[in-house]
Protein backbone atom coordinates (compact mmCIF):
# COMPACT_ATOMS: atom_id res chain seq x y z
CA UNK A 1 0.00 0.00 0.00
CA UNK A 2 1.51 3.39 -1.04
CA UNK A 3 2.26 5.95 1.63
CA UNK A 4 -0.43 8.68 1.95
CA UNK A 5 2.20 11.43 1.78
CA UNK A 6 5.38 12.07 -0.16
CA UNK A 7 7.57 13.01 2.82
CA UNK A 8 10.57 14.32 0.82
CA UNK A 9 8.24 16.52 -1.25
CA UNK A 10 6.60 18.00 1.86
CA UNK A 11 9.99 18.68 3.42
CA UNK A 12 11.19 20.33 0.21
CA UNK A 13 8.10 22.53 -0.15
CA UNK A 14 8.23 23.67 3.48
CA UNK A 15 11.90 24.56 3.05
CA UNK A 16 11.02 26.46 -0.10
CA UNK A 17 8.31 28.37 1.75
CA UNK A 18 10.63 29.18 4.63
CA UNK A 19 13.14 30.58 2.15
CA UNK A 20 10.79 32.43 -0.21
CA UNK A 21 8.22 33.83 2.21
CA UNK A 22 10.73 35.95 4.10
CA UNK A 23 8.05 38.33 5.36
CA UNK A 24 5.76 35.47 6.43
CA UNK A 25 2.92 36.88 4.34
CA UNK A 26 1.00 33.60 4.17
CA UNK A 27 -1.74 33.62 6.80
CA UNK A 28 -0.64 32.02 10.07
CA UNK A 29 2.98 31.52 9.01
CA UNK A 30 4.25 33.93 11.67
CA UNK A 31 2.96 31.42 14.23
CA UNK A 32 4.27 28.12 12.85
CA UNK A 33 7.18 29.61 10.84
CA UNK A 34 6.93 26.68 8.35
CA UNK A 35 8.45 24.34 10.91
CA UNK A 36 7.12 20.94 11.98
CA UNK A 37 7.47 19.37 15.40
CA UNK A 38 9.29 16.04 15.69
CA UNK A 39 7.10 12.98 14.94
CA UNK A 40 5.67 11.00 17.85
CA UNK A 41 6.27 7.29 18.44
CA UNK A 42 3.73 4.90 16.92
CA UNK A 43 3.42 3.37 20.40
CA UNK A 44 1.85 6.64 21.64
CA UNK A 45 -0.76 6.42 18.90
CA UNK A 46 -1.41 2.73 19.53
CA UNK A 47 -1.93 3.35 23.24
CA UNK A 48 -4.51 6.06 22.46
CA UNK A 49 -6.27 3.83 19.93
CA UNK A 50 -6.44 0.90 22.34
CA UNK A 51 -7.76 3.11 25.14
CA UNK A 52 -10.56 4.57 23.00
CA UNK A 53 -11.28 1.65 20.69
CA UNK A 54 -10.60 3.60 17.49
CA UNK A 55 -7.98 3.67 14.76
CA UNK A 56 -6.83 7.05 13.52
CA UNK A 57 -7.21 7.68 9.78
CA UNK A 58 -4.14 6.28 8.00
CA UNK A 59 -3.03 9.56 6.41
CA UNK A 60 -3.16 11.46 9.71
CA UNK A 61 -1.56 8.55 11.56
CA UNK A 62 1.33 8.48 9.07
CA UNK A 63 1.80 12.25 9.16
CA UNK A 64 2.16 12.64 12.93
CA UNK A 65 4.35 9.54 13.30
CA UNK A 66 6.58 9.96 10.23
CA UNK A 67 6.57 13.62 9.17
CA UNK A 68 5.71 15.92 12.05
CA UNK A 69 3.50 16.06 15.11
CA UNK A 70 1.91 19.43 14.44
CA UNK A 71 3.41 22.72 13.37
CA UNK A 72 3.35 24.08 9.82
CA UNK A 73 -0.11 23.72 8.32
CA UNK A 74 -3.33 25.52 7.41
CA UNK A 75 -4.24 28.73 9.21
CA UNK A 76 -2.35 28.85 12.54
CA UNK A 77 -0.89 25.41 11.98
CA UNK A 78 -1.62 21.78 12.75
CA UNK A 79 -2.22 21.02 16.42
CA UNK A 80 0.12 18.50 18.05
CA UNK A 81 -1.62 15.20 18.71
CA UNK A 82 -3.65 15.38 21.91
CA UNK A 83 -3.67 19.18 22.05
CA UNK A 84 -6.04 21.98 21.15
CA UNK A 85 -5.54 25.75 21.13
CA UNK A 86 -2.96 27.35 23.46
CA UNK A 87 -1.34 23.99 24.19
CA UNK A 88 -4.31 22.71 26.19
CA UNK A 89 -4.81 18.95 26.21
CA UNK A 90 -8.03 17.38 24.97
CA UNK A 91 -8.88 16.50 28.57
CA UNK A 92 -8.78 20.16 29.60
CA UNK A 93 -11.87 22.28 29.06
CA UNK A 94 -15.05 21.07 27.40
CA UNK A 95 -14.22 21.29 23.70
CA UNK A 96 -13.51 17.66 22.82
CA UNK A 97 -16.18 15.00 23.27
CA UNK A 98 -15.90 11.21 23.48
CA UNK A 99 -13.72 10.16 20.56
CA UNK A 100 -14.74 6.53 20.99
CA UNK A 101 -18.34 7.37 20.04
CA UNK A 102 -19.40 7.65 16.38
CA UNK A 103 -19.42 11.15 14.95
CA UNK A 104 -23.14 12.06 15.00
CA UNK A 105 -23.34 13.98 11.71
CA UNK A 106 -23.35 13.08 8.02
CA UNK A 107 -24.47 16.47 6.72
CA UNK A 108 -24.20 20.10 7.79
CA UNK A 109 -25.76 20.84 11.19
CA UNK A 110 -26.96 23.98 12.89
CA UNK A 111 -29.72 25.04 15.25
CA UNK A 112 -32.76 26.81 13.75
CA UNK A 113 -33.23 30.57 13.86
CA UNK A 114 -35.92 30.07 16.48
CA UNK A 115 -33.23 28.99 18.95
CA UNK A 116 -31.42 32.31 18.64
CA UNK A 117 -34.69 34.20 18.98
CA UNK A 118 -34.65 33.07 22.61
CA UNK A 119 -31.52 35.09 23.36
CA UNK A 120 -32.49 37.82 25.81
CA UNK A 121 -32.65 41.36 24.45
CA UNK A 122 -31.50 43.32 27.46
CA UNK A 123 -33.11 46.79 27.48
CA UNK A 124 -31.10 49.90 28.33
CA UNK A 125 -31.09 50.80 31.99
CA UNK A 126 -31.22 47.20 33.21
CA UNK A 127 -29.24 46.91 36.48
CA UNK A 128 -25.81 45.34 36.04
CA UNK A 129 -26.61 42.45 38.35
CA UNK A 130 -29.69 41.59 36.29
CA UNK A 131 -27.71 41.89 33.06
CA UNK A 132 -25.11 39.48 34.41
CA UNK A 133 -27.79 37.03 35.50
CA UNK A 134 -29.46 37.07 32.06
CA UNK A 135 -26.15 36.68 30.20
CA UNK A 136 -25.02 33.81 32.40
CA UNK A 137 -28.37 32.05 32.02
CA UNK A 138 -28.16 32.34 28.22
CA UNK A 139 -24.56 31.11 28.24
CA UNK A 140 -25.74 27.98 30.02
CA UNK A 141 -28.43 27.41 27.39
CA UNK A 142 -25.89 27.86 24.59
CA UNK A 143 -23.43 25.52 26.26
CA UNK A 144 -26.04 22.81 26.70
CA UNK A 145 -27.58 22.95 23.24
CA UNK A 146 -24.92 24.42 20.93
CA UNK A 147 -21.45 24.03 22.40
CA UNK A 148 -21.98 20.73 24.16
CA UNK A 149 -18.90 18.54 23.59
CA UNK A 150 -21.17 15.63 22.61
CA UNK A 151 -21.92 17.46 19.37
CA UNK A 152 -18.33 16.71 18.29
CA UNK A 153 -18.09 13.13 19.60
CA UNK A 154 -15.88 10.98 17.40
CA UNK A 155 -13.73 13.89 16.18
CA UNK A 156 -10.49 15.60 17.20
CA UNK A 157 -9.56 19.27 16.69
CA UNK A 158 -6.64 19.71 14.30
CA UNK A 159 -6.56 23.42 13.57
CA UNK A 160 -7.70 26.81 14.87
CA UNK A 161 -8.77 29.42 12.31
CA UNK A 162 -8.98 32.26 14.83
CA UNK A 163 -12.02 33.90 16.46
CA UNK A 164 -13.25 30.61 17.92
CA UNK A 165 -13.45 28.80 14.56
CA UNK A 166 -12.03 25.27 14.27
CA UNK A 167 -11.43 22.39 11.92
CA UNK A 168 -11.81 18.80 13.07
CA UNK A 169 -10.81 15.36 11.83
CA UNK A 170 -13.43 12.65 12.27
CA UNK A 171 -11.90 9.47 13.73
CA UNK A 172 -15.00 7.37 14.41
CA UNK A 173 -18.24 6.73 12.55
CA UNK A 174 -19.47 7.02 8.96
CA UNK A 175 -17.51 10.25 8.37
CA UNK A 176 -14.21 8.82 9.61
CA UNK A 177 -11.24 10.33 7.77
CA UNK A 178 -12.96 13.53 6.66
CA UNK A 179 -12.40 17.14 7.78
CA UNK A 180 -15.27 19.17 9.22
CA UNK A 181 -15.41 22.93 9.80
CA UNK A 182 -16.75 24.26 13.08
CA UNK A 183 -18.18 27.78 12.74
CA UNK A 184 -20.44 27.67 15.78
CA UNK A 185 -18.74 30.79 17.15
CA UNK A 186 -20.36 32.63 14.21
CA UNK A 187 -23.66 30.76 14.67
CA UNK A 188 -23.02 29.01 11.33
CA UNK A 189 -22.91 25.51 12.75
CA UNK A 190 -20.67 22.70 11.53
CA UNK A 191 -20.29 21.35 8.02
CA UNK A 192 -18.06 19.07 5.98
CA UNK A 193 -15.06 20.73 4.32
CA UNK A 194 -15.34 20.43 0.55
CA UNK A 195 -12.74 20.65 -2.18
CA UNK A 196 -13.30 22.84 -5.25
CA UNK A 197 -14.60 19.72 -6.99
CA UNK A 198 -17.32 19.42 -4.36
CA UNK A 199 -15.92 16.23 -2.83
CA UNK A 200 -15.20 15.93 0.90
CA UNK A 201 -11.63 16.51 1.97
CA UNK A 202 -9.51 13.96 3.81
CA UNK A 203 -6.59 14.97 6.01
CA UNK A 204 -4.11 14.49 3.16
CA UNK A 205 -6.33 16.54 0.80
CA UNK A 206 -6.56 19.27 3.41
CA UNK A 207 -2.85 19.45 4.11
CA UNK A 208 -1.61 19.24 0.51
CA UNK A 209 -4.19 21.77 -0.67
CA UNK A 210 -2.85 24.25 1.88
CA UNK A 211 0.76 23.51 0.99
CA UNK A 212 0.13 24.01 -2.72
CA UNK A 213 -1.71 27.29 -2.17
CA UNK A 214 0.91 28.51 0.31
CA UNK A 215 3.69 28.01 -2.25
CA UNK A 216 1.63 29.88 -4.82
CA UNK A 217 1.00 32.75 -2.38
CA UNK A 218 4.66 32.92 -1.38
CA UNK A 219 5.64 33.37 -5.03
CA UNK A 220 3.17 36.24 -5.38
CA UNK A 221 5.50 39.00 -4.22
CA UNK A 222 8.12 38.02 -6.78
CA UNK A 223 5.53 37.91 -9.55
CA UNK A 224 4.18 41.32 -8.56
CA UNK A 225 7.72 42.69 -8.48
CA UNK A 226 8.28 41.40 -12.01
CA UNK A 227 5.03 42.99 -13.17
CA UNK A 228 5.86 46.31 -11.53
CA UNK A 229 9.32 46.35 -13.04
CA UNK A 230 8.43 45.05 -16.49
CA UNK A 231 10.29 41.81 -15.85
CA UNK A 232 13.45 43.70 -14.86
CA UNK A 233 13.48 42.78 -11.20
CA UNK A 234 17.10 41.47 -11.22
CA UNK A 235 18.35 44.79 -12.63
CA UNK A 236 16.41 46.77 -10.01
CA UNK A 237 17.73 44.51 -7.26
CA UNK A 238 21.29 45.12 -8.49
CA UNK A 239 20.65 48.86 -8.72
CA UNK A 240 19.27 48.90 -5.15
CA UNK A 241 22.29 46.97 -3.90
CA UNK A 242 24.70 49.35 -5.64
CA UNK A 243 22.97 52.47 -4.33
CA UNK A 244 22.57 51.30 -0.74
CA UNK A 245 25.64 49.13 -0.41
CA UNK A 246 23.47 46.24 0.82
CA UNK A 247 23.95 42.55 0.15
CA UNK A 248 22.07 41.07 -2.86
CA UNK A 249 19.78 39.09 -0.55
CA UNK A 250 18.87 42.21 1.43
CA UNK A 251 18.25 44.16 -1.78
CA UNK A 252 15.96 41.43 -3.12
CA UNK A 253 13.96 41.38 0.11
CA UNK A 254 13.59 45.16 -0.06
CA UNK A 255 12.24 45.02 -3.63
CA UNK A 256 9.83 42.21 -2.70
CA UNK A 257 8.68 44.18 0.34
CA UNK A 258 7.87 47.18 -1.85
CA UNK A 259 6.01 44.90 -4.24
CA UNK A 260 4.04 43.33 -1.40
CA UNK A 261 2.93 46.77 -0.22
CA UNK A 262 1.68 47.51 -3.72
CA UNK A 263 -0.87 44.71 -3.69
CA UNK A 264 -4.39 45.92 -4.21
CA UNK A 265 -7.31 43.98 -2.78
CA UNK A 266 -10.42 43.32 -4.84
CA UNK A 267 -12.37 45.76 -2.65
CA UNK A 268 -9.78 48.46 -3.28
CA UNK A 269 -9.88 47.74 -7.01
CA UNK A 270 -13.67 48.08 -7.02
CA UNK A 271 -13.43 51.37 -5.13
CA UNK A 272 -10.76 52.73 -7.47
CA UNK A 273 -12.79 51.67 -10.49
CA UNK A 274 -15.87 53.45 -9.13
CA UNK A 275 -13.79 56.52 -8.28
CA UNK A 276 -12.36 56.52 -11.80
CA UNK A 277 -15.83 56.34 -13.33
CA UNK A 278 -17.01 59.24 -11.16
CA UNK A 279 -14.01 61.38 -12.12
CA UNK A 280 -14.48 60.50 -15.79
CA UNK A 281 -18.18 61.45 -15.55
CA UNK A 282 -17.36 64.80 -13.96
CA UNK A 283 -14.73 65.59 -16.60
CA UNK A 284 -17.10 64.59 -19.38
CA UNK A 285 -19.76 66.88 -17.92
CA UNK A 286 -17.30 69.78 -17.83
CA UNK A 287 -16.27 69.19 -21.43
CA UNK A 288 -19.89 69.12 -22.59
CA UNK A 289 -20.63 72.31 -20.65
CA UNK A 290 -17.64 74.05 -22.26
CA UNK A 291 -18.66 72.94 -25.72
CA UNK A 292 -22.19 74.27 -25.25
CA UNK A 293 -20.77 77.71 -24.40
Amino acid sequence: MPEPFDKPNITRLLSELERKDRHRSVFGSLVHDYKLNPPIPVSTIEEFEARHGVRLPDDYRYFISEIGNGGAGPYYGLFPFGQQDDGLSWEQGDLVGDVSQPFPHVEAWNLPVSFWDQEPDIPPGTPLEEQSRLVEAWDEVEQEHYFNSEIMDGAIPICHLGCGLWQWLVVSGEQRGFIWSDYRADHRGIFPLLAKSGSQMTFSDWYMSWLTEAVRAANWASRVADLLTGGKKPRIVNFHAEQTGSEPGQAERAVESIAARCRVTSRCRDFLTLLGLIVAGVLLGLVIALLRK
